[in-house]
């Protein structure tokens, strides 16, 4: 399949739109450089042509550079379902820097933001090796179902957090069945925001595993109303200002937390595990933090 070169930014949107109208993968030219200076905005259709197809776009070796108007709450990447359920859209390989000032301007709201909006829900979505620094928010998701794939994220400098899954808020609807595998989220001092590694926001359908979180002062993986199951996730030095690397503030169904480690160097991560839950809605097993505690329960 031939690569894709587009010659501006207004190209390359409106060639990956084509893209997912028809139901394919955009393969852009890896050689691509492209500085954005407005939000990239995109719909997801539900219609029938591209229902059985992965579709959307795979980046791998091409740049994107945010170039900033001094709006923090820009979104640089925005996808949208438009009435209809979207399924098997994907993103793969984008290599994002969303601050090309180091910290001295705004940076985008997010990197890349997915909406689900109410009675269009997308399924079977998959976003791969995303690399991303620089920005509020990392991934941002929200809406109804996205019972969907999130794979080997590599994340740095999220003021406010490197993925963000919620329902409940700016969209109506259940947002469930997350998957987030072998995430790479590090490198926020809490004087720049919330400085969380993952956010399950009100949205405690979400499985995490195989993580690695380092030099976050707030927590690796804070879950408002509980996270399904947190297996096998590394922390270092995170959750630095409250002085727990996971925290989960309630339970709506039940949560795991199983073979997860900790290495508190530093001497503040003092629990691995904060939990405000009903604690027989809880499995904690086989887990570490090494130079701490490991569970500040009620």
């Amino acid at each position: 399949m031939p690569f894709a070169h587009p010659n501006s930014v207004d190209d390359f949107v409106q060639q990956l739109q084509w893209y997912l109208d028809n139901g394919g993968i955009m393969i852009l030219d890896p050689a691509t450089d492209l500085e954005v200076t407005a939000p990239m905005k995109f719909t997801l259709r539900g219609n029938e042509r591209n229902r059985p197809w992965a579709h959307g776009l795979s980046a791998y070796g091409a740049r994107f550079r945010w170039k900033t108007d001094g709006d923090w709450t820009r979104n640089m990447f925005y996808f949208r379902t438009d009435g209809e359920e979207n399924q098997n859209f994907t993103l793969r390989g984008l290599n994002i820097n969303g601050d090309q000032t180091g910290g001295a301007q705004a940076s985008p709201g997010a990197l890349i933001r997915i909406e689900a909006t109410s009675g269009a829900a997308i399924r079977g979505a998959q976003i791969d090796d995303v690399c991303g620094e620089g920005c509020v928010n990392g991934i941002w998701i929200e809406g109804e179902v996205f019972e969907s794939y999130i794979n080997r994220a590599r994340l740095a400098w999220c003021r406010n957090s490197g993925i963000t899954v919620r329902h409940g808020y700016d969209i109506p609807g259940v947002a469930s069945n997350i998957f987030i595998d072998q995430p790479n989220i590090t490198r926020c001092p809490i004087n720049m925001g919330a400085a969380m590694g993952i956010h399950c926001d009100r949205c405690s359908s979400v499985i995490i595993t195989d993580g690695n979180f380092i030099s976050l002062d707030g927590p690796g993986i804070y879950g408002t109303n509980g996270v399904k199951s947190i297996l096998n996730c590394e922390f270092e030095n995170v959750g630095n200002d409250a002085g727990a690397a996971i925290v989960i503030d309630a339970n709506d169904f039940s949560s795991s937390v199983i073979a997860c480690r900790g290495s508190n160097t530093s001497g503040k991560m003092t629990y691995l595990l904060r939990y405000r839950g009903d604690t027989d809605k809880l499995d904690f097993d086989f887990c570490r933090n090494w130079g701490g505690d490991t569970l500040d329960a009620q």
